[in-house]
């Protein structure tokens, strides 16, 4: 069974694209590893800013790049492309909500490298509300026994469950 209380950005993320993923996430059940996409997508995060610290930890979600520039902590999520940016900025909100939760104020942007773009993200009072709502929804889902109805979107035919989902 599946934490509720944690909601995770990759959780959250997957929510905002495909619920039936996100039920499959929570319950620790894995897409391909071999999908051509997951592996373009290590492969970008072995390859891009080097420099930094990467993939850190906090709260049980993997921040991609965390940089420090005059007290200023900004959280980088880096995307392969920017096909899936709505659900990009709603798991970075979820992140800029947990430590807002700690007093902390922290900015956040989205990198897609191939594509050369920053795309700032910021927590207002209605991202907030969002966010909020988002948790909600997620919660309410991931309590159910079985998988959502599987429905075919867009993205499905990149998805790493394709094959449980549609075999």
């Amino acid at each position: 069974m599946y934490d509720l209380a944690r909601v995770t950005g990759s959780i959250l993320q997957a929510f905002v694209i495909c619920p039936r993923q996100a039920w499959l996430m929570s319950r620790n059940i894995s897409g391909n590893q071999y999908n051509e996409f997951i592996a373009i997508g290590r492969l970008l995060s072995g390859e891009t800013y080097k420099r930094d610290k990467k993939e850190i930890m906090i709260g049980g979600n993997k921040i991609d790049v965390i940089r420090q520039k005059n007290g200023i902590i900004n959280l980088i999520e880096t995307k392969k492309s920017s096909r899936m940016l709505e659900a990009s900025q709603m798991q970075l909100l979820l992140y800029l909500y947990n430590f807002s939760k700690k007093g902390q104020t922290i900015k956040g942007e989205i990198r897609v490298p191939k594509e050369k773009k920053v795309i700032p993200v910021e927590l207002s009072d209605e991202r907030i509300v969002e966010v909020e709502n988002l948790i909600s929804e997620i919660k309410c889902m991931l309590q159910k026994e079985s998988t959502p109805a599987k429905v075919w979107i867009k993205f499905c035919k990149t998805c790493s469950y394709l094959e449980f989902c549609w075999s």
